[in-house]
């Protein structure tokens, strides 16, 4: 069950076609340049957050720096640096694990430049490390989720083409198979955020509001919101924009968002 992040204003629009151009300004209505939408879900006595994406309406991009080397950290900062050029966000979250300078743990592609080499190491503590864990690649029209040891096996054929690329964990689903490192029983509840991809490769940013299982979210993601394949990204730092506490908490690492052209006035 969902609902709809624009339905009040959509019904408004039905009742008013004057004001459609205008409420669908002020909602983020989809249009053609833009067709992201952020959705509200309840699973579980758990709230999540889900941005659709459809990278062939959508302007995906990855944010770490400013040209000048300063951190985003915030979406704040990061929708303050991009006003000025005429664009705002539709919707973000913060893209994976990072160490305590705020660099991305692993792998990190912007802009078709590698800024953070793949990291292969496994028997290590933490999330990143759970295996297996994978990378999040963004083409031209096009993205994937694949595992680490894949990447590293043939790094021409999956990152030649790479655009954006984040590398976190654990994947949690692959191939519509949940990790089976994930145990059902488990108690360790956080709050979490992930990507996932559905079999149109439509994308999904996904935050579970509440604490959460591994188990639970990957369920989520595979029965709700029909994706083959999930990569971790974060877990009690995570924010998801737009939201009340979109801003609230520490900096974190780089940042997935859809761009949206701002409308001239």
């Amino acid at each position: 069950m969902f609902f709809p992040f624009r339905q009040i204003a959509n019904a408004a629009v039905s009742f008013l076609p004057a004001m459609t151009t205008a409420l669908a300004l002020c909602t983020a209505q989809a249009t053609t340049a833009d067709a992201a939408e952020l959705r509200q879900y309840h699973y579980e006595q758990v709230s999540i957050s889900a941005c659709h994406i459809d990278l062939q309406q959508d302007a995906l991009r990855m944010y770490w720096k400013d040209p000048a080397g300063n951190l985003f950290g915030t979406f704040a900062n990061l929708r303050a640096w991009l006003r000025p050029q005429g664009k705002d966000l539709l919707c973000a979250t913060n893209a994976g694990i990072y160490d305590k300078d705020h660099r991305p743990l692993g792998l990190y592609i912007e802009n078709g430049v590698t800024l953070r080499k793949l990291n292969t190491r496994q028997n290590a503590y933490g999330n990143f490390y759970l295996q297996p864990n994978g990378v999040f690649i963004v083409e031209e029209k096009q993205a994937r989720i694949v595992d680490t040891a894949s990447v590293d096996s043939d790094r021409p054929r999956w990152l030649s083409t790479a655009l954006y690329a984040t590398q976190s964990g654990p994947i949690m689903l692959r191939n519509g198979e949940i990790n089976a490192a994930f145990d059902p029983a488990s108690i360790n509840l956080f709050v979490r955020n992930a990507v996932c991809i559905d079999p149109s490769q439509k994308i999904v940013l996904a935050m579970a509001r509440n604490p959460i299982t591994f188990h639970d979210f990957a369920r989520f993601l595979r029965d709700k919101l029909h994706c083959v394949d999930a990569l971790y990204l974060d877990g009690n730092v995570s924010r998801i924009y737009p939201s009340l506490e979109a801003d609230i908490g520490p900096a974190f690492g780089a940042i997935i968002g859809v761009e949206k052209v701002i409308p001239q006035k």
